[in-house]
């Protein structure tokens, strides 16, 4: 379970599938995107990373803000005080 806005939620690259290895709610769901097709690390994922910047093995797949994603984009950008 995640406690705070991720990035990933206004992102028009966000996927999840199911995670057969999950154990418990917060890793029954792997989210994954063009930029991480083995998961989103949890740095970005849980820990509030913006992925507007660079980030080691991404490829240079960055955030795309998805069409709707404004209202996602502001909580993100809220809980990060920015």
């Amino acid at each position: 379970m995640r406690l705070r806005p991720a990035i990933c939620d206004a992102c028009s690259r966000i996927r999840k599938r199911a995670n057969p290895a999950g154990t418990t709610s917060a890793d029954r769901v792997l989210p994954f995107c063009a930029a991480f097709p083995g998961g989103v690390p949890d740095q970005i994922y849980f820990g509030g990373f913006d992925h507007r910047q660079g980030y080691p093995g991404d490829h240079g797949v960055l955030f795309e803000l998805r069409e709707g994603g404004e209202p996602a984009l502001a909580a993100y950008e809220q809980d990060a005080g920015e």
